[in-house]
C-alpha cells in the first residue's frame, strides 16, 4: 500500500482530498488505478483510503482510521551542522531509524554556516517527508535550528555519542520515561571544550564498538539502537 506522511491533511466528510502535488504523484507517477488503497498519515493518525477514478478525477474515500498512541519517550537527534550532503543523509537515515525531531546546532568542528543551513530548510523538509512516507511513519518529524546552549537546557535525558568514551552504548539503561536527546558531532566528533561542557551538564557519554563512523552512519547506528531500547522498554 502506498503511504504518504504530511504535516496536514484535508478531510471532507468521508473523503480525503490530497494536495495537487500529491495527486499528481499518485495518479501520474505511481499510476494508481480504481479501488487501489492508499494510506495517509498526519500527527499520529492514519487514514486508509480507497481510490475511485472517474472522468472527473481521483477521489479517495476513507475506509479506516486509527491513531498511534504517543505513550513512549520521544527520541530527538541533535545534529552538528556539517556538509549539506552529509546533513541530508543524516536526516533521511534518522527518520528511518526512528527520530521524532531533529535539532541542528553549530559545533566547534562544524564547517557549514548556519545561514546556509537555514536556506536549505525547504529541501531538508522534503527529504524528511519522503523518508517518513518510505518508512511508514505516522507523523512528520520536525527540524529546528538551535544553539548548543539552548539545546543543552532542554528537559531531556542528554546522550552524547563520542568515539573516545570508555562507556559503550550497549550499557545504556533506557528505563527513564524522560525524552531522549542524542547528540551527534560533525566529522571529528566533539572538541575537548565541548566534552567538558557536556560533563558540566551531566550528559551521558557513550561510544560504539565500531571503527570510526562517518556522521551519517553514526546517526543510523546510534538512533536505531536507542529506538530499539525505547520500544523494548515501553512497548512497540
Amino acid at each position: 500500500m502506498i503511504h504518504l506522511v504530511r504535516e496536514k491533511l484535508n478531510i471532507s466528510g468521508d473523503l480525503l482530498i490530497p494536495e495537487e502535488e500529491d495527486l499528481h504523484y499518485l495518479v501520474k507517477v505511481r499510476r494508481i488505478r480504481g479501488k487501489e488503497k492508499v494510506s495517509f498519515a498526519s500527527d499520529g493518525t492514519v487514514y486508509e483510503t480507497e481510490c475511485e477514478i472517474s472522468d472527473k478525477g481521483a477521489v479517495f474515500k476513507i475506509i479506516n482510521k486509527y491513531s498511534e498512541l504517543q505513550n513512549k519517550p520521544k527520541l530527538f537527534a541533535a545534529l552538528a551542522s556539517a556538509d549539506i550532503s552529509a546533513l541530508e543523509e543524516c536526516l533521511r537515515n534518522g527518520v528511518e531509524a526512528g527520530a521524532d525531531a531533529f535539532f541542528i546546532f553549530r559545533s566547534d568542528y562544524s564547517n557549514t554556516d548556519m545561514k546556509l543551513i537555514e536556506k536549505k530548510m525547504p529541501r531538508f523538509k522534503t527529504i524528511v517527508a519522503s523518508a517518513a512516507s518510505q518508512s511508514h511513519r505516522t507523523f512528520l518529524p520536525e527540524i529546528f535550528l538551535k544553539t548548543k546552549e539552548e539545546l543543552a537546557d532542554m528537559d531531556c535525558e542528554h546522550i552524547a555519542l563520542h568515539p573516545y568514551s570508555l562507556i559503550n552504548l550497549n550499557s545504556y539503561d533506557c528505563k527513564s520515561k524522560k525524552d531522549k536527546m542524542l547528540w551527534i558531532g560533525a566529522e571529528g566528533g566533539f572538541s575537548e571544550k565541548e566534552t567538558t561542557f557536556f560533563e558540566g551538564k551531566n550528559f551521558r557519554m557513550f561510544s560504539l564498538k565500531t571503527p570510526i563512523l562517518r556522521m551519517e552512519n553514526a546517526v543510523t547506528a546510534s538512533l536505531a539502537a536507542i529506538r530499539n531500547l525505547i520500544n523494548c522498554n515501553f512497548g512497540d
